[in-house]
């Protein structure tokens, strides 16, 4: 007979004779408590445990006398075993990874962007964004995890807006001749479309093969390439964001390093140049604050 999930005997029990002939299920650890006196001669109790087992060991009649040993003294209570010998395990993931996924929603076929902490994870999401935007029969045809890349939606404002704010900063003393300067943007680089006309319709998704330079005093410290899909106007205007997106990912690592006066960070001046450019056939991209609410999933 195949051995599937369909035919699995698994049961919890402190009956050593259950237990023979049984596979572990999962770590068996020995838990007590100890007692730690602090320098104040407070008393804590502190529980600690020991891997008696791994998952998928057979209990013989040896192993079973360890067992009932550690029973005895106290130590473990019950264990959960199985007829069948289930040796690996779903590691954890805490970390969102972006993916694409192909959905065919009444015979047309939709293309999605998200953030996931699995396939799985990712196919949940799937299941709620559609049901709440779509109507009609669908079925998840395609799911591909993207390796390395970072997703990215427009929100910066136009390059006039921005080069109006650093005009008024700079007068107001508010930020130095060197970070105007570093700061002031080209307006020939920027679409021909006049300040509120940026119909969403208008918007593509371009995928960036960038080289990042690092820059310390004028010397390239680091350079590395990454890939970005960025969901903009422009490819010129998607380095912009793209340059926008590391800056503000160093300013977070440097305020986090003042509240440690163990890590000594330096900002560096960061220059973003396109090295591959393409537009992509995706649909829309599933705000990552939808796929967050999947996070402990």
């Amino acid at each position: 007979m195949i051995e599937t999930r369909k035919n699995e005997i698994r049961y919890t029990t402190s009956d050593p004779q259950r237990m023979l002939n049984k596979y572990t299920t999962s770590q068996i650890l020995r838990t007590w408590q100890e007692t730690a006196v602090g320098d104040d001669g407070q008393k804590t109790s502190i529980e600690r445990h020991e891997v008696l087992l791994d998952k998928g060991i057979l209990i013989t009649n040896s192993v079973l006398t360890e067992i009932k040993f550690w029973m005895q003294e106290g130590s473990i209570k019950e264990i959960e075993v199985s007829n069948q010998n289930r040796m690996a395990y779903l590691q954890e993931n805490t970390r969102m990874y972006p993916y694409k996924a192909a959905v065919a929603i009444d015979r047309k076929r939709y293309s999605f962007l998200l953030y996931a902490l699995s396939a799985q994870n990712a196919i949940y999401i799937l299941n709620d964004y559609v049901e709440l935007n779509f109507s009609g029969g669908y079925n998840i045809t395609d799911l591909k995890e993207l390796d390395f890349c970072v997703i990215l939606v427009d929100k910066l404002k136009s390059v006039r807006q921005r080069n109006q704010e650093l005009d008024v900063a700079y007068l107001n003393d508010e930020i130095s001749m060197q970070e105007y300067v570093d700061g002031k943007l080209d307006e020939s680089d920027e679409d021909s479309y006049e300040d509120g006309e940026e119909d969403a319709l208008k918007l593509k998704f371009y995928q960036i093969g960038a080289k990042i330079t690092m820059r310390l005093d004028d010397i390239p410290d680091e350079e590395y390439n990454q890939t970005f899909i960025v969901q903009t106007f422009s490819a010129v205007r998607a380095n912009l964001i793209i340059e926008k997106y590391l800056r503000d990912k160093q300013e977070e690592r440097y305020l986090q390093s003042l509240s440690n006066p163990n890590v000594n960070f330096v900002r560096k001046h960061i220059i973003s140049a396109i090295e591959e450019s393409k537009i992509i056939n995706v649909g829309s991209f599933i705000p990552r604050s939808f796929s967050e609410a999947y996070q402990e999933d």
